[in-house]
């Protein structure tokens, strides 16, 4: 699958769509002139990534009376 495959699969930029690869630290399986063939197993790979920043920490528990 090319770039554009995979960003039209999961509804996102083609440029979301490198960035996600790279820093999944997903390589083409070959090249076809300058576009990158990918395995249809990135798109899983790279489907759902976590937001960026710092994670929240958790509620503390109120404690009881």
């Amino acid at each position: 699958m090319t770039i554009k495959e995979i960003s039209e699969v999961l509804g996102i930029t083609q440029t979301a769509t490198k960035r996600r690869l790279q820093k999944n630290g997903i390589k083409p399986v070959k090249m076809i002139g300058q576009t990158g063939v990918y395995d249809p197993s990135a798109v899983e790979a790279i489907r759902t990534v976590p937001p960026p920043g710092r994670p929240k920490k958790p509620n503390p528990e109120t404690p009881e009376k």
